[in-house]
């Protein structure tokens, strides 16, 4: 009789341990998985020259979506000047002030971050599509995408 309830207490046990162990390997991803607002607020670009602020808003679907503008920037003039888009590939947007335009553009929240929006580089005059996340440490992670080549940024709070 003590062999058929040790046996069905092994039977338990072993279950017990299996449904922990897929925990464990599961806790990182559900760790790493970000609150759709999680990029919400105002984020320090890599080069510690701009902050942009990122705000939720409602895509013409009723869907969420993130855009991010330029708020501060480190060298805002030249001159005495305000900085302008003057690399702008639309010539109609070269004269706009740098500080207030758009950086991202219609992200939108999917497993493990947000994907379907675009970044804007005043430098280069273009926009590029990228996909964001949290990185395990809490920054803002921006993959960018320029045909064959990608690039990875960093922004911190």
């Amino acid at each position: 009789m003590s062999h058929v309830s040790g046996s069905k207490l092994w039977t338990k046990w072993r279950t017990l341990v299996g449904a922990g162990a897929l925990l464990l390997a599961l806790l990182p991803t559900a760790l790493h998985a970000a609150a759709p607002d999680a990029i919400v607020g105002t984020w320090l670009t890599d080069d510690g020259a701009s902050k942009v602020e990122v705000t939720a808003g409602k895509a013409p679907d009723g869907s969420s979506v993130y855009n991010g503008k330029l708020t501060w920037l480190k060298e805002a003039t030249r001159d005495g000047k305000p900085l302008r888009d003057a690399n702008n590939a639309d010539a109609a947007q070269r004269d706009r002030p740098i500080l207030g335009i758009p950086i991202l553009s219609g992200f939108k929240p999917v497993a493990g971050g947000w994907s379907g929006g675009t970044v804007y580089s005043p430098r280069v005059g273009k926009s590029f599509p990228a996909e964001l996340s949290i990185a395990p440490d809490g920054r803002l992670e921006l993959k960018v995408k320029a045909g064959l080549l990608s690039k990875t940024d960093y922004w911190t709070r």
